[in-house]
Formats: structure tokens, C-alpha cells, sequence
């Protein structure tokens, strides 16, 4: 099959897939009696033309509808009604936004893998152009899906046609009267100068230079005043970077990559109800994305497939969710708890401070109503689940420990005979017994492993691999005698004569900067889930960290103790926070004497690194990061 065949078939993919999702929506808005509304039909044909515009021009242009532009003269020679440009711009600019995120083209490559295309730059372009073709194409095919709308009360269809023709035009002249009101003044301006006399500018970047704003076109009738300085919506991902530049090492990279979430969830939203600058933005904008982390996936964040949709794509996936949870009487995944609603929301308000600071004008919205109410203390205590010991102990009888199949993933899970000592091995040991967060363990490196008078040591601080979380999160740990029994010192000293600097080098790749601890994360949880299997509790990983505290409690260890131990500041008098120390490392080794030994079942194996280790290969599970 040849290259044009491929891409082909990729497009009659993606547009019977769009047609299945475009047909369940027209089904829902049956259901709930909007079967004949005009405007459902319209909302089709927009973001039909909004992807046609991709699909022709490609996104490395941004197209401005305006004056001359080869795009606008494109719609029109189409059929497109001028009166409807103002919108296809909106939903034109959302998909570009989209088209040009992090994880788009990432997710390009997987679609060309799957079609046994070549993974060349031009075949890519072309995916992509297939890609928005084939959802133009559902779109713009509306004969069956809105059959009961009345096609002359449209713009689109009333004089006679159904879906108006694709046709390639040559860019030619539009006369003022075939424009848009909003784009008839841009027409006949000369240039920036004449629009500086008028009182008018262009919607301007976050460079601290800021320019006069322009009269809003769709969500407000006129701009607040004619000085307003302003942030383009299309620039927020750009004024974010500043934000999180500005932060620095307050922020860890997790909360700059939830900070740069939100943004493009708002921005999303916003592109999507036409709004333009920051300028635009009403209370009311703040209520629709409270109301879009409503009817969203819950998961959406760790799916590369759902980071890249459109808010109203979302919504959609999250309704198709629902509809399949009724089916089959399940709880739909849909909607973001309340705690990420106010961790959104929290970073929302840093990036309203941010563009404040900078001069910039923004109305002051309010969350009351909106942002989840902060859990209180006892609620708190019984949202997570503090596993015992016994409730643990079983993954300790997993293939990992016993014998795996050989030491790929999947193998690791399966029963055979080889032990191999990584990541896998030792960090459940150090998280059962010591109960700190994912990235302080997996994020050590050779010189973070010391001894004193009693034994051996974890230093944990910052370092070449990873941040710590505060201030607090700086101590010494006593190692586990349980990992020197299993050959932690011998691991230790091979991992170092190899000239690795991370202790734990099997979960780093040689092609991006990945999260170690994710990396572990991902990799532990189908163990545990098979060691454990219905008993396996929610937030598997963090919830090792409250069993140790919750052992430790209930056998009588002071929570000054635990919390010194865990790296948290105890709060409650000036004795715990400014006249002592951290407790020492005897008291530490004399508190987790009370934490039982459930890794005694482990047999001690001799030392075997993996393959890809042991050589200095790059890890197997390594693959090039989002562009």
C-alpha cells in the first residue's frame, strides 16, 4: 500500500470516528429536544469550516479572516455567510492553538505509527492535514444528522443548498460589503499608525510593553475603557512560561505543570465563547470553566489522546462517558474532584496576580460559589487509607521478590526464576519502612548513601536529579537494616563502579528529562494491583507513606516523631517548630524499631542488575519526548 493509499484510509478514520461522536451528541440533543435546533446544526458547520481552514492551509500560518486574507476569501468563495466568520475565527484559532500544543504532534506520530505510515516531517504533514480534513468532512456532513432542522432558518442552507461545496480558490479582492461588520473598518485601515490615531491598537503579548485595546467583537459589546491593557487569549500559554520563570524554585516542576494546565484549559474555554483578550473576560467566563471541570473526564490529565481536544471535545467525551456508565449502571469517570477543582482554581488566582502585576487590567473575579470549599481536618483524616502492615505485606510474595519471568515490565509480573535488583526491589522496601514521597526516594543519587557510627544513612537534599518540596523535606534517615540484609550495600556499590550518578538509574531515560518518580510510579502499581488484587486501596504508592505514620502512632512514637521522620513541620506549639531540631538519627532508629519486619519472607538473591544496566544501555522503555 502506497503512501497516499495510507493516509487515505487515515482519513476515512478519523472521519467515521468523528461521525460516531458528532451522531451520539445529535442523539443526546434529540433526547433532550433540540433534534430540530438550527443552532446545533450551525455549531457543526462552524467547526467544519474552522477545520477545513487547517486542512487547506496547514497550521504553521495563522490565518486572521480579516481584509485579504486568503483564508477569509477562501470561506466566501465557499458560500460561507460573512455573518459567521466572527465564530469559525474563534473555533479556527482554538484547534490552531491545539494543532500547535506539546502533545499534538506526539500524538500525530502515534496516529501514522498506526497506520504504518513513515515517520518523515512531510508524511507528518500531510497526517495532519488527513487528520482535520476527516473531521471536516463530518462536520460539513449534516444531511442525516440534523434532518429535522429547517434549513431556511439558516444563513448556511437557506437559500436551497444543504452543505455548501469544498472548492480551491485563488486569494482574490472581497468587497467591503461582503465582510463582516467587525471586519469592515480592518478593510479599509492602512496601517497601524492610522489605528493608533483612531484610538485603536492591536491585542498585544505579555512583553511588558503594553498597547491600547481593540473594541471587543463578541463577548463584550465594547472595550471598558480606552487605555485597557491587555493580554491576548492566544498569548496565555507565553504569559504562563513568564509566571512560572518568575517562580522559580518555589514551584517544583510538578505544580508549573499544573499551573500551565489550567491555562490552557481556560484558554480553551474562553477561545471557545469568542473571547479574545484578557480585556474580554467576565465573571461569567470564570462560572463556565467551573462548570467545564464539571463535565470533563476525570482523567483527562493522563491521557495524551484527551490533553489535546477542545473544551466543547471534552465535554462531548466526558457526555460519552456518561451514556456508557448508564448502559452498564456504573459510576461515570466524569468530573474533577474537588480538591484539583481548588488546586485549578489556586492557579488560576497566581496567574490573575501575575498579569496584575505586569499592569495589565483585569476585572476582579470572584471564586465564591465556585471553588470547592477547603475539606475539614476529620474530613481529611478519613480520605485516605492507611494500609497496616498485613494489609502490605503481600506484595512482598510478588514475582518481584520471588522470581520473575526475566526483567522486562510485563515479565517482572510473571512467576519464573530470575530476582533482579533496581527500583522495582528496593523502593517498596524504603517506602514501607520510611514512609517518605516518591520523588525524595527515587530521585537519589550515589552520593546521597552515607554511614555513621550506627549504620548506614540516606542523606535526603536537594540534588543534581530533583528538588525536595520545602525546607522541611532536608534530613538524615537511618537505612533500613531489612535493604542491607537484601543487598542494598552491594547494589549501592556496583550502581556507583559503573559511574552512575543516580542511585536508581533504571528509571531514567536517556531521551527526555522524565519524572523518576512517575517513571516508578507506573511500574510498581500493576505490582502491587497483582500482589494485592480486590484489597488494593486508592493512591496506591502515597498511601505506604500514612500506613507508616498511623503504625508508628498507634504504637505510641510521638507525632513530632513521625512527622520529623516523614519531613513534615509539626505544628501546635514554638517547642516543635522553633526551640528544637529535627529528631536525630538515634531517636529516628529507636522510633522505627516499632515498625514490624514484613519483608522477612524475602529471601536474599545475589546481586543481579539488569541487562541494560549492567551494559550501560539506554533503558528499553525509552522513546523520544512531545515536541
Amino acid at each position: 500500500m502506497t503512501t497516499k493509499q495510507q493516509l487515505q484510509v487515515l482519513f476515512e478514520h478519523v472521519r467515521d470516528s468523528e461521525l460516531e461522536r458528532l451522531d451520539d451528541i445529535s442523539t443526546m440533543a434529540k433526547r433532550n429536544g433540540r433534534g430540530g435546533d438550527v443552532v446545533e446544526m450551525e455549531l457543526d458547520l462552524e467547526a467544519g469550516w474552522a477545520c477545513q481552514l487547517l486542512a487547506k492551509f496547514g497550521t504553521r500560518s495563522e490565518l486572521s479572516l480579516e481584509g485579504g486574507c486568503a483564508g477569509l476569501t477562501y470561506l466566501l468563495k465557499n458560500g460561507v455567510p460573512a455573518s459567521h466568520v466572527d465564530v469559525i475565527r474563534a473555533n479556527y484559532l482554538a484547534e490552531l492553538t491545539i494543532a500547535r500544543s506539546v502533545g499534538f504532534e506526539d500524538g500525530i506520530r502515534r496516529l501514522i505509527y498506526h497506520f504504518e505510515i513513515e515517520d518523515t516531517a512531510p508524511n507528518r504533514e500531510r497526517a495532519v492535514s488527513k487528520m482535520f480534513e476527516g473531521r471536516a468532512a463530518a462536520l460539513l456532513n449534516i444531511d442525516e444528522r440534523h434532518d429535522l432542522v429547517d434549513r431556511s432558518e439558516s444563513e448556511f442552507t437557506g437559500r436551497g443548498r444543504t452543505t455548501p461545496p469544498v472548492v480551491d480558490v485563488k486569494p482574490t479582492e472581497v468587497a467591503p460589503s461582503a465582510l463582516p461588520s467587525s471586519l469592515q473598518a480592518e478593510e479599509s485601515r492602512p496601517a497601524m499608525a492610522t489605528a493608533v490615531a483612531q484610538g485603536e491598537a492591536e491585542i498585544i503579548s505579555l512583553d511588558l510593553s503594553p498597547r491600547v485595546a481593540p473594541r471587543a467583537k463578541t463577548a463584550t459589546p465594547e472595550a471598558r475603557g480606552a487605555n485597557q491593557r491587555v493580554v491576548a487569549v492566544a498569548d496565555f500559554e507565553q504569559a504562563c512560561e513568564k509566571l512560572i520563570a518568575n517562580m522559580g524554585d518555589e514551584w517544583e516542576p510538578a505544580t508549573a505543570r499544573d499551573a500551565m494546565a489550567l491555562v490552557r484549559i481556560f484558554k480553551s474555554v474562553l477561545m471557545e465563547h469568542g473571547v479574545e483578550h484578557s480585556g474580554q473576560i467576565e465573571q461569567y467566563h470564570i462560572g463556565l470553566l467551573r462548570q467545564h471541570f464539571n463535565d470533563i473526564p476525570t482523567d483527562w490529565g493522563r491521557s495524551s489522546r484527551m490533553r489535546i481536544m477542545s473544551a466543547p471535545e471534552l465535554r462531548a467525551e466526558g457526555d460519552k462517558l456518561r451514556r456508557a456508565a448508564e448502559v452498564s449502571g456504573t459510576k461515570p469517570k466524569v468530573g474533577l474532584a474537588a480538591g484539583t477543582i481548588r488546586k485549578h482554581f489556586g492557579n488560576l488566582q497566581h496567574f490573575l496576580k501575575h498579569l496584575k502585576g505586569h499592569g495589565f487590567e483585569i476585572e476582579d473575579w470572584t471564586f465564591e460559589g465556585l471553588r470547592p470549599r477547603k475539606p475539614k481536618a476529620g474530613e481529611v483524616r478519613r480520605q485516605q487509607y492507611k494500609p497496616t502492615p498485613e494489609d502490605i505485606a503481600p506484595i512482598f510474595s510478588s514475582p518481584v521478590y520471588v522470581g520473575s519471568h526475566g526483567h522486562l515490565r510485563g515479565k517482572r509480573r510473571q512467576p519464573g526464576k530470575h530476582v533482579f535488583h533496581d527500583s522495582l526491589y528496593y523502593l517498596p522496601i524504603l517506602f514501607t519502612y520510611l514512609g517518605a514521597r516518591r520523588q525524595e526516594f527515587a530521585g537519589l543519587t550515589v552520593d546521597d548513601i552515607a554511614k555513621d557510627a550506627e549504620g548506614h544513612v540516606i542523606i535526603l537534599r536537594t540534588n543534581s536529579i530533583r528538588r525536595l518540596k520545602n525546607v522541611q523535606s532536608q534530613r538524615l534517615l537511618p537505612m533500613p537494616e531489612e535493604m542491607v540484609r537484601l543487598g542494598f550495600i552491594d547494589y549501592y556499590h556496583a550502581i556507583k563502579k559503573l559511574g552512575y550518578v543516580a542511585l536508581f538509574p533504571d528509571l531514567f531515560s536517556d531521551k527526555t528529562d522524565n519524572d523518576p518518580g512517575d517513571r516508578f510510579y507506573d511500574a510498581f502499581k500493576p505490582v502491587m494491583r497483582g500482589a494485592l488484587g480486590e484489597k488494593m486501596w486508592d493512591r496506591a504508592l502515597h498511601a505506604l507513606r500514612h500506613g507508616m505514620a498511623d503504625t508508628l502512632k498507634q504504637a505510641g512514637v510521638p507525632t513530632e516523631v513521625i512527622d520529623d521522620i516523614s519531613g513534615r513541620l509539626s505544628e501546635g506549639s514554638e517547642t516543635n517548630t522553633r526551640y528544637t531540631n529535627p529528631a536525630g538519627l538515634p531517636l529516628m532508629r529507636s522510633a522505627l524499631q516499632h515498625y514490624p519486619i514484613i519483608t522477612s519472607i524475602v529471601e536474599r538473591k545475589p546481586l543481579q542488575l539488569l541487562p541494560w544496566i549492567e551494559n550501560k544501555q539506554p533503558p528499553p522503555w525509552a522513546r523520544e519526548g512531545k515536541k
